[in-house]
């Protein structure tokens, strides 16, 4: 199912996302302050209207699959959610099954969420922000960490490639192309793994410093302000 959201949840999704937690200068440059919706500051926004619903992928079992009915569709499926101060889609990426949730997984912690789709689809800023990582590692592949602001970044990874306008450092406009889904570094299969993060990326460890986050758990965006 492809049921989309209206235009009007997609333009909101910006609001309340600005970035005024001033990132090391020495990676980001001056920090830059988003607006609402329209505002010239803000980087232009991108193609991605997130799916209104998700499901279980079929034939498998998901591991921390969330509380879903029959037809393996989601229950109370939020797909634009607030965190803290910042509004995200839960899900950066169109007409994908959920094939891993978050949490344990065997004897070790799985901190995001894997989704699946065939063909392979394009991946999506989640929120406005900006690159701090896009590079290679073993364990994630090809990956990139967007800095939402106010303690709030996204990882994206095991991507086939960056999309050209990925670079460090640069602002990203919500729903602006991240990379395409792949399956680099120890990745078995096609997917993406994405990563709600929150903390402080100026720590000894930058990302691996900081907390992981089930996008699941998040309140739901209410877009009509009431």
């Amino acid at each position: 199912m492809s049921t989309r959201l209206w235009g009007l949840m997609v333009a909101l999704l910006m609001l309340g996302a600005c970035a005024s937690q001033p990132a090391p200068v020495i990676v980001y440059g001056p920090p830059v302050e988003y607006g609402p919706p329209g505002d010239t500051r803000n980087p232009p926004q991108g193609p991605f209207q997130p799916n209104a619903f998700l499901r279980l992928c079929p034939g498998m079992g998901v591991s921390n699959a969330p509380a879903h009915d029959s037809e393996r569709w989601i229950s109370d499926y939020k797909p634009v959610i607030l965190v803290g101060q910042v509004v995200l889609a839960t899900v950066p990426v169109n007409d994908v099954c959920l094939s891993s949730g978050f949490g344990m997984r065997g004897s070790r912690m799985h901190e995001g969420i894997d989704l699946t789709s065939r063909p392979a689809s394009m991946i999506y800023a989640a929120a406005p922000g900006r690159v701090i990582e896009a590079r290679e590692s073993s364990g994630y592949g090809l990956q990139v960490l967007i800095d939402h602001g106010h303690g709030v970044y996204t990882r994206y990874a095991h991507l086939e490639y960056f999309d050209a306008g990925i670079q460090l450092g640069s602002s990203i406009g919500f729903g602006q192309p991240v990379g395409m889904m792949g399956a680099t570094g120890n990745a078995e299969a096609v997917h993406l793994h994405f990563e709600l993060l929150t903390g402080n990326y100026d720590n000894p460890r930058g990302s691996k410093g900081l907390t992981p986050n089930d996008p699941f758990a998040f309140p739901a965006y209410n877009f009509l302000g009431y």
